[in-house]
């Protein structure tokens, strides 16, 4: 959050979205592989969590703009991706697509607003 805070000038918004999961103040999920069969994935905050690491970094007049789950609707396979024709239908649990294929809680995003 620090590092994001420094590129932006006196008075700059910062307007960030990423994966979030349900829980109280405090918890994160840090998935010992893969998160949906994402590599790139290293820490899934709860809102509360991300809202305390803004504040801790400086950040002021933090909003939480959105909480939206990802469906397989939006993201989808298309002919963009070229061989490789999964998406996220193909990363959640054939039982339960509240789950990942790792038995983690499904993709769902926050974007949050806030100011230098």
């Amino acid at each position: 959050m620090q590092q994001l805070k420094n590129v932006l000038t006196n008075g700059g918004e910062l307007i960030l979205e990423t994966l979030i999961i349900d829980a109280k103040y405090g918890k994160q999920i840090i998935p010992k592989d893969r998160y949906a069969r994402m590599r790139n994935v290293w820490c899934l905050p709860s809102t509360d969590t991300l809202h305390g690491w803004l504040e801790s970094a400086g950040f002021q007049d933090i909003k939480l703009a959105d909480v939206t789950q990802t469906t397989p609707k939006e993201q989808r396979a298309t002919h963009w991706i070229g061989d490789n024709t999964q998406s996220l239908a193909d990363f959640l649990d054939p039982n339960d697509s509240n789950l990942t294929i790792e038995g983690l809680p499904a993709p769902k995003r926050a974007i949050f607003i806030c100011q230098k």
